[in-house]
Parts: C-alpha cells; sequence; structure tokens
C-alpha cells in the first residue's frame, strides 16, 4: 500500500482523527489495471486518544476502473455513533459509470482527486466525507430498504430502471429528477413549517400586540388587505369540521352515487372544475400584479401545465424542466439550459418563460410614428430558444441516452416564447402584431393572452339553463 501520509504513529487526539490518510493498492482486472482506494479508520481507546486501525484493515472506499468508479460509502466522522457503518443502509456498493479520458491515477492524493472530479457533485459527496450519495436523495436508498436483498446500485447515462438479481439500474438523468423534487418538497415543507410557526406566535403569543394582524390559511396580513377577514373561532372550526366531514362521506361513496345519482355526481365534478379554473385564474390575476421573477412563473406554469397545454394544438407532455440542450465542462462553462422542453405526439417543443413585465417593443418609433422595432429583450428571447433548437439537433446523439428522448423526432421541434403583455398603444399593438406574424419559427404568446384563455375557458364551463342541457343518462 502507499499511503498519503506517515501512518506509524500510535495514537491520535480527536482532532487528528478528522483528517484520516488514504492508500491505494493497484491491481490487475481482466482487460487492465484498476485502483483500490483505502480510507485510515480508528477505534477510539480513551477519552480524546484514538488508535488506528493497520493498514491491512483500512476501508477499501472505492474501485477505480476504465469507465467505472466502485464506491463503498461509509460514515467517515469518528465522533458518531455510526462511524464506519454503511451509509445507505442494505445498498453497500454504488457503481457510476463515466467518460474520462484522464489516466488512472498512482498516488492516493491522485486517486481521491480523480474521483472527486469524475463524480457530479451534486449527485454524490466527496472521497473526505465517505463517497455515497448527498443528503437530498436519502429517499432514494431508504426507498431500496423495502427490497432487502438488493445490494448494488447502478448508475449510468443508459440505464433504465430495473431489478437483476441484487442490483438495481437507474439512470443518472432519474437520479437527478429525484434530487430535485425531492429538494422541492423539503423546501416547501420547511416554508409551511415556518408559515404555521409564525401563525401560532403571532396568535398566541402576540395576539394584543397586532390585533390587525389576520392570516389567509397560514400567510400573515394585515386586516386592511383581505377581505373577507378570517374568523378562528370553535364555530367556524366546527363549520369546516363539517365540510370536511362532507367530503370524506363523498369519497367513499362515490362508486354508489355514480350508479343512484350520476347526473348529480356529473354536476359536482363540473362544479369542481369550475372552481377549480377560478381558483387558477385569480392566482393569475394576483401574480401578474406583483413584480415576480421568472423562477416565480416557471415554477407556477410547472404546477398547472394546464395552462401552457393551451398554447398547442394537440396533447403536450412535460419532459424536463432547465433541461440541458448541451452540456457543460467539468468547471461549468459551456452549458446551454432552457427552461421547459415538451413533446407533443413524436415532436419535441421549446417553451422559454420570461415575465411580464418584459418590453416586447421598443419605446421609440422607427423613422416614423407608426412603425416599431422589437425590443432587445424579446429579440434575444427569439434568438435564445432558436439557438436551444439548433444545439438539441446536433447534439442529439448524445440525448438519446436519456430514455424519454428515444421516440422523438427533433427535426421539427416547436419553439414558444411567453413574454410581457399585448401593447395598449396602437403602433406598438400592430407592429408587434407584424413582428410575431413574422417569425415562422417562434411562436410568442403574451401572458395576458394565457389569462385570456383561462378566462374564455371560465365561460364556455359556466353553468346554463337545466332546460338547454340533453340527459346524457
Amino acid at each position: 500500500m502507499e499511503g498519503t501520509q506517515q501512518t506509524s504513529r500510535d495514537t491520535w487526539t480527536g482532532e487528528d482523527v478528522l483528517a484520516p490518510s488514504f492508500t491505494t493498492i493497484r491491481r490487475p482486472i481482466e482487460d487492465g489495471f484498476c485502483v483500490d482506494l483505502y480510507l485510515q479508520v480508528f477505534e477510539q481507546i480513551s477519552l480524546d486518544v484514538w488508535e488506528s486501525f493497520p493498514e491491512e484493515q483500512w476501508h477499501r472506499l472505492a474501485t477505480i476502473e476504465p469507465g467505472w468508479i466502485t464506491m463503498y460509502p461509509i460514515y467517515t466522522n469518528p465522533h458518531t455513533q455510526r462511524y464506519r457503518s454503511p451509509k445507505h443502509g442494505n445498498v453497500n456498493c454504488i457503481m457510476y459509470s463515466h467518460q474520462s479520458k484522464r489516466e488512472l491515477p498512482e498516488t492516493p492524493d491522485d486517486a481521491a482527486l480523480y474521483i472527486d472530479l469524475s463524480l457530479p457533485r451534486k449527485l454524490f459527496d466527496s472521497c473526505g466525507d465517505g463517497l455515497g450519495m448527498v443528503k437530498q436523495l436519502t429517499p432514494l436508498w431508504r426507498a431500496l430498504r423495502f427490497a432487502p436483498d438488493l445490494k448494488t446500485l447502478v448508475i449510468s447515462d443508459d440505464s433504465d430502471t430495473s431489478i437483476t438479481d441484487d442490483v438495481v439500474f437507474v439512470s443518472e438523468a432519474r437520479v437527478d429528477e429525484c434530487r430535485r423534487t425531492c429538494m422541492r418538497i423539503t423546501n416547501a415543507r420547511r416554508k409551511s413549517e415556518t408559515s404555521a410557526q409564525l401563525h401560532w406566535v403571532l396568535s398566541q403569543v402576540f395576539p394584543t400586540l397586532m390585533p390587525n394582524v389576520v392570516f389567509e390559511g397560514s400567510r400573515p396580513v394585515l386586516a386592511s388587505d383581505t377581505t373577507p377577514r378570517r374568523v378562528s373561532n370553535p364555530v367556524a372550526q366546527a363549520a369546516v369540521r363539517a365540510r370536511r366531514h362532507q367530503l370524506r362521506e363523498v369519497k367513499v361513496g362515490v362508486e354508489m352515487l355514480a350508479k343512484e345519482a350520476p347526473r348529480e355526481l356529473f354536476e359536482l365534478h363540473a362544479e369542481i372544475e369550475r372552481v377549480t379554473l377560478a381558483v387558477m385564474i385569480e392566482k393569475f390575476e394576483s401574480m401578474l400584479s406583483q413584480n415576480l421573477s421568472e423562477g416565480h412563473w416557471q415554477q407556477f406554469f410547472e404546477s398547472n401545465l394546464f395552462i401552457l397545454a393551451m398554447v398547442f394544438s394537440r396533447p403536450v407532455a412535460l419532459l424536463h424542466t432547465q433541461f440541458h440542450a448541451q452540456g457543460s465542462t467539468v468547471t461549468g462553462a459551456g452549458a446551454h439550459i432552457g427552461d421547459l422542453l415538451f413533446s407533443q405526439g413524436r415532436e419535441l417543443a421549446i417553451v422559454e418563460i420570461k415575465k411580464p413585465s418584459t418590453p416586447l417593443m421598443q419605446s421609440r418609433p422607427y423613422r416614423n410614428q407608426d412603425v416599431f422595432g422589437p425590443n432587445l429583450q424579446l429579440s434575444g428571447a427569439i434568438t435564445q430558444v432558436l439557438h436551444q433548437q439548433g444545439l438539441m439537433r446536433s447534439n442529439w446523439l448524445s440525448h438519446l441516452r436519456d430514455p424519454t428522448m428515444r421516440d422523438l423526432n427533433p427535426d421539427t421541434a416547436r419553439c414558444v416564447v411567453i413574454a410581457g403583455t399585448k401593447p395598449t398603444e396602437e403602433g406598438r399593438r400592430r407592429s408587434f402584431e407584424i413582428f410575431r406574424n413574422a417569425c415562422k419559427d417562434v411562436e410568442v404568446v403574451t401572458f395576458d393572452e394565457l389569462l385570456g384563455k383561462l378566462r374564455l375557458l371560465a365561460q364556455h364551463l359556466a353553468p346554463v339553463d337545466p332546460a338547454d342541457i340533453q340527459d346524457v343518462f
């Protein structure tokens, strides 16, 4: 073995053991050589006195071979009870496929650096932290405990999710999707917990100091800013419980209602859809009155994909958010990231989302008072989405490693830009329509047009005279 530092000492302090050494062994395999990376481990013999295990008993942390890094993750903090135990329950081995043209490392320091550079840091911990998946992916390996026979997790670009014997295969894209989804859920939970705590403090600790503060759900607002005012009293709480009880009864008896009262159930379903649409419209109008970022609008459309679906003439499905039209280097440079990537049939659709405040036309006319050119932000968004379309085509072979992309055709990718609101001044509005109609490869849709589509749909769903409804049951 070759070590990173002198390890002939007899004892270590509690601070020393936080910086363990590495050793490596280079051994032959069927098609060449591989490098095993070992991590120094300790045993506590008295208060703040530690003793190192012999080198032959150090923990094998990883194996490096051409195209693969195999990890055996453990907890590395000697001051915790779980020290030296596997990080991921019954999954004690993780294999990651990577593409590297670097030579196999020669020294322990080079081996640790090779691994840290080859593993995506958003998915994996570093060697000093015992390797393995990052904290945000805890639900992934905990879910695998429901299959206790599984021992190995294989992550690669071309893997479909499957299980063979004691090995589970998952694509890197699916693992990253899991990480992002878990992070969104965690952030939403933290926000909800903070709001609930604030609700309790303001309602129980400081009610006399701030009597003008009321709550919309868990959000505190001034009484002058909201109508009607929510009243927290036993009568109101009893009414809420009664309505929830009625809802549970409907859920339990929905199949019976479908047989005994189909018309009433149909009308209830239609009313729920109308109420849901009305809430969506109200939320849309409220957001338009605020100066929100592009990120807020993207989250809103992700949660209400039905709104974006109205832009297309055919049914669509969301493939990816923040998709990479072109990958990046190891430093993160060179990436081209788009907002939303849809599929409509076998064709792609790229949607770029800007803000309602994005200016569409120039403030000054071009040569005369009736002609206005497009604003730089609008023309830049159009150019950007066309550039992403071109990158998707030129890098299509690399995108085919994603299972969701294999049956799609990149040649006719549709581009949509959602930005701004229609100009109110006649000259700018006419110039905008002329410019928009001339963009044959990009469809430009404004935020107020999307809201108008929702309002029109709400009008069509509005209840009509029962006498005009044909009995379909």
